[in-house]
């Protein structure tokens, strides 16, 4: 067994933001797009015109991923205090074997 006893908190928090960021963006364009089809490039009752519709699928991506950087950064701190306290995760990793012409 080998034992995770700290975690990167830059590396961390930079994996939790741009994965956030990519679910946001997966969230965000089509969100974005379908208001697009539906409302028109009109600015009818929307706040900022026809300039929300940018706003959306800009805005959630970056958004997601800046939280997903606060929290990223926040869990692998927390990872680190605890794992301090009462040992790291146990993961049981295994070499893999070369695949051979037969």
């Amino acid at each position: 067994m080998q034992v995770i006893k700290k975690i990167g908190i830059g590396s961390a928090a930079r994996i939790y933001g741009l994965t956030l960021a990519g679910i946001g963006a997966i969230i965000g364009i089509p969100y974005g797009l379908f208001v697009l089809a539906f409302i028109g490039t009109e600015a009818a009752g929307l706040p900022f015109g026809s300039g929300f519709i940018i706003i959306i699928i800009l805005g959630i991506p970056i958004f997601y991923g800046i939280i997903g950087f606060l929290f990223g950064a926040l869990f692998a701190w927390m990872y680190n205090l605890v794992a301090s306290k009462v040992g790291g995760l146990e993961i049981e990793l295994s070499e893999q074997k070369p695949l051979t012409a037969e």
